[in-house]
């Protein structure tokens, strides 16, 4: 093969394996946009090398041959240009197998129908060495398959060209300019080919475009080095972005999602092509916020819950170019312990509320009017008779403050710190036996009848004395709540692994409204059947001890027919 190089065959070759050296220094790099660029400047490359070889051939064979080489490098540019579009505008999850397949299927075939042309002359319909102005050159007749083959050269040239200046509309002033020099580097190739295809041709038959596709790998690889062009995109953004514990969310001045992070689509429980693109009041975030986002202040913060239960603090600032607003970018932040720290607090402090009313009130009134009546009969001013007349009130105030005294002293004892639960496996059936006689003279009072059904070996893993102090106030309060000569039932039931006892009176019942309101910190609390006081205090006390041991607690009831208290716990180690 003789070759008779010139000045254009030399200028391609030069640059094209200078475009190669860049492209392997470019592979030692890491980042997506970066390594995919990598990919075209070695089809760059490629294709001016053999296409500077072409140029010094004198025969057809040596031609075609070094034809063949070059569209391993022409077919492959627009499929890789798709790759690096995509990549450098942070949309590399798109670049999937079906979508490779489905690029790079056209310039498999072109290459297969380009070296099997002469079986078919789908691509060429004809080639033979013309020599013009002393060079000899190739001239073809493009077949059905060579327009196929630029049809779908545009078409992804343009598609990646859209894909930039979409991108570009929504990003900040420092990524813009990248995107303009990328964008107009582009242009170069594709106005030239153009020129080329539509005969304005100042060279004859030779095709200027691999010189400009050298002009656009040059000016993008000088932004590589000088100004970081890639540096910034798609290595430092999308490591800070991804990194971040927050959730990022970026919306454009029509409340279009235009960017988000892992951390944000993680939050929403979406996928990244479930976000981009959606109205920000499709995101089912609440009204609040969404008000906020109207609003387009510099900055607003809000708290926020989602649906999964969880509380973030949104942080929404707008965003402005060359002083015109073009989006918000909002910062989701997890405060959910922080948030549920503030309602344990507020919960606190009504409990605190609460306790220092009951202290206040329900026990200092008893005990001022027992030490009144004490000092009246003292004085004589009370005689014994009267004195007789009063102790039954006396004992009922009396035992309303010790059962009050005894809560008190439960609940402080169960909320010291360090207080620990030492649960133990215990026959249910008998600790309500053993606590029966001390109900007794409650119940007689209203002559009560209290009958125990519970199954006798039903088991409880739990705090023994918590449990007493449970059963000793739900019965309590069923006694309270019962009419005269009423009766009162306990019963169990054991199943996967839990007992449930149930408490169940023949009372006047709990309003509906109330009965939401038995096991909350509000100061809630009724007079009995008889007038009996009460505080409340007790089935909070019985709520927290039942949670402690890992069981929960509940109620129900029908006004007039009576109530049901339900505490299930584990059955066994």
């Amino acid at each position: 093969m003789v070759l008779n190089f010139n000045v254009f065959s030399l200028i391609l070759i030069s640059a094209g394996l200078l475009t190669f050296y860049m492209s392997l220094t470019i592979f030692r790099k890491l980042g997506g946009a970066v390594y995919s660029f990598g990919y075209i400047m070695g089809a760059i490359a490629l294709w001016a090398i053999s296409y500077g070889i072409e140029l010094s051939c004198t025969s057809l064979d040596a031609m075609l041959f070094w034809v063949n080489v070059e569209y391993l490098g022409i077919a492959s540019l627009p499929a890789l240009w798709m790759v690096f579009v995509l990549t450098y505008i942070g949309k590399r999850n798109r670049v999937t197998r079906q979508l490779l397949a489905g690029i790079f299927s056209v310039p498999v075939i072109t290459i297969l129908l380009v070296w099997t042309n002469n079986m078919h002359h789908l691509h060429y319909i004809s080639v033979s060495v013309s020599e013009i102005d002393n060079y000899v050159l190739l001239d073809i007749v493009p077949g059905v398959w060579y327009q196929v083959f630029t049809i779908y050269f545009y078409v992804m040239l343009a598609m990646g060209i859209y894909f930039l200046v979409r991108q570009s509309r929504f990003a900040p002033v420092i990524y813009r300019k990248q995107y303009r020099t990328i964008i107009a580097s582009a242009l170069i190739p594709w106005t030239v080919n153009l020129l080329y295809l539509l005969g304005l041709r100042p060279l004859g038959h030779i095709d200027l475009t691999p010189f400009a596709f050298i002009c656009t790998a040059l000016i993008i690889a000088v932004g590589l080095q000088r100004y970081q062009l890639f540096d910034i995109v798609p290595v430092a953004r999308g490591k800070v972005m991804e990194a971040m514990q927050e959730g990022v969310l970026i919306i454009d001045v029509l409340g279009r999602v235009v960017d988000a992070n892992i951390r944000m689509k993680q939050i929403l429980g979406k996928k990244a092509g479930e976000v981009i693109g959606r109205n920000i009041r499709e995101l089912q975030i609440s009204a609040q916020a969404l008000e906020l986002f109207s609003k387009r202040a510099d900055t607003e913060k809000v708290d926020i819950e989602l649906g999964d239960g969880r509380f973030y603090s949104v942080t929404i600032t707008s965003l402005y170019e060359e002083k015109e607003y073009s989006g918000q970018l909002l910062l989701f932040r997890d405060v959910t312990e922080r948030k549920h720290f503030e309602q344990n607090l507020e919960s606190l402090n009504m409990l605190k509320d609460r306790l220092f009313s009951i202290i206040s009130h329900d026990l200092r009134s008893p005990l001022n009017t027992l030490m009144n009546i004490l000092s009246l009969t003292n004085e004589g001013h009370i005689t014994e008779k009267e004195l007789k007349e009063m102790l039954p009130e006396i004992s009922k105030n009396l035992g309303y403050t010790t059962n009050l005294v005894n809560n008190l002293l439960q609940w402080s004892k169960s909320q010291l710190k360090g207080e620990t639960i030492h649960p133990v496996q215990f026959d249910v059936y008998n600790t309500i036996q053993e606590m029966l006689p001390l109900m007794q003279n409650q119940a007689a009072a209203k002559q009560i009848t209290i009958v125990n059904t519970v199954q006798q070996g039903a088991m409880l893993y739990a705090d023994e004395p918590m449990i007493q102090g449970v059963l000793r106030n739900l019965l309590s309060n069923a006694i309270k709540f019962s009419q005269l000569k009423g009766s009162i039932t306990l019963s169990s039931v054991t199943s996967g692994g839990e007992t449930t006892v149930c408490i169940a009176d023949e009372g006047v019942g709990i309003e509906p409204d109330d009965l939401q309101k038995l096991f909350g910190v509000e100061n809630f609390t009724t007079h009995g059947t008889i007038n009996e006081q009460g505080t409340g205090l007790g089935l909070l006390l019985c709520k927290d001890f039942v949670e402690r041991n890992n069981g929960r607690i509940w109620a129900e009831s029908e006004p007039g027919k009576g109530s049901r208290f339900y505490f299930s716990l584990p059955s066994g180690v």
